[in-house]
């Protein structure tokens, strides 16, 4: 009831504004399941609050499934191997109308290395020559390998190749900021703050190709994806950002309905119970009957398989099969916990219940489910990480060795505490790697090194169900699961 209540009063609270889908048709409202803590896109540690964030700072690109990187601020264009000149286009300004030049982005990227500032994803620049060294203390700042020479134009040079920087690009945590982040660069403004119920959007139209008829936006902060249902029926939601499962089924066939594609490596892994123990990983990889999943949860891609594109692999993205005959005879008298995220909602709770069922029914072991605030599930995996997990994984780049990195020695998100040097030189050889048949292989490579070993159950390929209203268009997501409001307006 706890849950409910916040989601009543916003309701109430809409009602008393009169903002239905007749009196108000210029607001598009949709939710984020939790508030943000702030504002500052370079201070965000995951992708939580991306719908909200890309839209009020933008960078030099944005990634477009069809066209890929289309230009946003700017361009860039590669000097040798081991350097990229980018050039901003003529006039930006910030929503303020102040000018927003290349000074900008090179500030950012200080504020971002600096170690007392300790931004959470630094590592997105640590391809520029010295930007690690200075984020650990090791370099003073003025040794950075970016530079501004005038206020058009951005250079930097690399450590190696980095042949896919650009794409860190269009992610919003690298975005320009000044110092005062109420200041915004993209198609929208903050305009209210409501703490506890809802964050209110318009449009910035110091913006350079936002469409004239932008109209407000609304993010609400509702928990419980039934309850954003509820909400979305009532015509108090114009998007609904994840369709329970449940109601997959009777909802195909409704004209509001859209599978949205996005690129994602989500995993359960094991923690230091379970990592010294092949013959345990392997009973509960092979112990899962992944077809019966899929049609449990209507998935258009087959968990057990790597969620990556088909196309990143020589054929196609490897799988594990259900096969009894592969699950060894082990006894363990010890119950293990599976530790996931309420982020998931209700579809994750039903997902590993329905493993738990599996692996006592084909393994004969058990599992104690734990549902954790992500807050608090992200820090029992950094200190305690329990037996299982299952952790979602949104590369920030198109491209398999952003969601690969994952698991490398030195990475934050390395919660499956893999400290390979082997699988840390394929990783090498695919950053370096130009040839689009070696980054194949290579890719199918680090995947198999991880299910080889039974480090990590791939969970599939991931497809959002949403609901979008038809009464606004110029919505568009991307495979990285960003959200383009630049060319929203009512349907004419």
């Amino acid at each position: 009831m706890k849950r409910i209540l916040p989601a009543l009063l916003i309701l109430v609270s809409i009602n008393a504004k009169g903002a239905d889908s007749k009196s108000a048709p210029f607001v598009f409202r949709l939710h984020l399941s939790g508030e943000p803590t702030q504002m500052d896109p370079n201070r965000q540690k995951t992708s939580a609050s991306s719908y909200l964030l890309a839209n009020l700072f933008r960078n030099i690109y944005i990634y477009d499934n069809d066209k890929g990187l289309v230009p946003d601020l700017g361009s860039c264009t590669r000097e040798k191997s081991q350097a990229l000149v980018c050039k901003l286009k003529k006039d930006l300004q910030w929503s303020d109308g102040s000018p927003l030049t290349s000074a900008d982005f090179l500030r950012t990227y200080k504020k971002m290395l600096n170690p007392k500032v300790a931004a959470p994803r630094a590592d997105l620049l640590f391809k520029v020559k010295n930007a690690e060294d200075i984020y650990k203390g090791l370099k003073e700042i003025d040794t950075l390998g970016i530079i501004a020479p005038d206020p058009v134009t951005l250079r930097f040079e690399f450590q190696g190749k980095a042949p896919d920087f650009e794409y860190n690009l269009t992610s919003f945590l690298l975005a320009p900021t000044k110092e005062d982040v109420k200041v915004y660069s993209g198609p929208y403004k903050l305009k209210e703050w409501l703490q506890g119920q809802r964050i209110t959007l318009e449009p910035n139209f110091k913006y350079q190709g936002g469409h004239p008829q932008r109209p407000l936006v609304e993010f609400l902060f509702i928990e419980e994806d039934t309850v954003a249902l509820q909400l979305y029926e009532k015509n108090q939601l114009q998007l609904l950002r994840r369709l329970p499962t449940l109601f997959i089924p009777k909802s195909k066939n409704r004209p509001d309905f859209h599978w949205i594609s996005a690129i994602r490596f989500d995993y359960l892994g094991f923690g230091p119970d379970l990592q010294k123990s092949d013959e345990l990983r392997k009973a509960l990889t092979y112990s899962l009957n992944y077809p019966e999943l899929q049609k449990l949860f209507s998935s258009k891609g087959r968990p057990g398989c790597a969620g990556l594109p088909d196309s990143w692999f020589p054929e196609k993205a490897p799988c594990y099969d259900f096969d009894l005959k592969k699950v060894p005879k082990v006894k363990s008298d010890k119950t293990f916990t599976l530790m996931f995220s309420s982020l998931g909602g209700e579809d994750h709770k039903r997902a590993t219940e329905w493993m738990q069922a599996q692996w006592q029914k084909n393994a004969n072991l058990r599992l104690h489910l734990e549902m954790k605030e992500n807050k608090v599930f992200i820090n029992e995996l950094q200190t305690n990480p329990p037996a299982m997990f299952r952790k979602g994984i949104a590369p920030d780049r198109p491209t398999c060795l952003a969601a690969l990195e994952t698991f490398a020695s030195d990475s934050p998100e390395n919660y499956i505490q893999l400290k390979s040097p082997e699988y840390d030189k394929i990783l090498e050889q695919l950053g370096n790697s130009v040839k689009t048949a070696e980054q194949k292989k290579l890719c199918l490579t680090g995947v198999k090194f991880l299910m080889d070993r039974n480090l990590i159950i791939p969970l599939g390929a991931f497809d959002f169900a949403m609901l979008i209203k038809p009464e606004f268009v110029g919505w568009k997501f991307n495979q990285m699961n960003q959200l383009d409001l630049s060319q929203l307006h009512p349907r004419p």
